[in-house]
């Protein structure tokens, strides 16, 4: 799918194999945004309350879920991160985000999808641990 930049001029960056376990990896990424978003939603939306707050509630957790897990992210596991965490730290961080984001999805209602979300997120950065 890449190919390799050996000849490639001082200075370009080297383009990289993307296997299958990296495109798994990379939507469970996306998975894991999306799913705490709703998340987010739904935990404030449920307060019951007949006033313009669980809404509010609701914007703000469906925003500051995703951005906490992406800020977490881009610091410490991200493959160009500038404080990219060495192995074995970088998969347990992998792990630790996962399930306590599976954790407040199923904690959402969405007890499957966050069951999922753990299982399918830890196996994927765990077959993708080499690297």
């Amino acid at each position: 799918m890449a190919r390799r930049t050996d000849d490639a001029e001082p200075g370009a960056p080297r383009v990289q194999h993307v296997g299958p376990t990296d495109v798994l990896a990379f939507l469970c990424e996306i998975a894991l945004v999306v799913l705490l978003a709703v998340a987010g939603w739904r935990l404030g939306t449920s307060t019951g309350l007949a006033s313009p707050l669980p809404v509010l509630l609701g914007v703000l957790l469906a925003l500051a879920l995703p951005a906490a897990a992406i800020a977490v992210w881009g610091r410490w596991l991200a493959p160009r991160a500038a404080r990219r965490l060495s192995q074995p730290w970088r998969l347990d961080a992998h792990i630790a985000v996962f399930v306590a984001s599976g954790l407040v999805v199923a904690a959402a209602g969405l007890v499957w999808w966050g069951v999922g979300l753990a299982l399918v997120g830890t196996t994927a950065f765990a077959l993708t641990r080499a690297r």
